[in-house]
């Protein structure tokens, strides 16, 4: 399980697999992306700005989606 303390966005699940995007703002110094594969750490990515993480991980949700990948919460 991951030892995240970020604010989960959405959840995709294929067959006994999931994936997490996951945002943690930090004091002055931008926003992290992370998104999780099994509760693993798999990419994460510091942006300027919320606007510019949740883009990030609507990209992402969507080129998954596109694989087959379905929302579960």
């Amino acid at each position: 399980m991951s030892e995240s303390t970020g604010n989960r966005l959405w959840r995709l699940r294929k067959l006994h697999q999931f994936v997490d995007a996951e945002v943690r703002e930090h004091d002055g110094t931008g926003v992290e992306v992370l998104f999780f594969y099994n509760g693993a750490l798999a990419y994460g990515r510091q942006v300027p700005t919320l606007a510019a993480a949740l883009a990030e991980a609507a990209g992402k949700r969507a080129e998954l989606e596109r694989e087959g990948w379905m929302f579960h919460w």
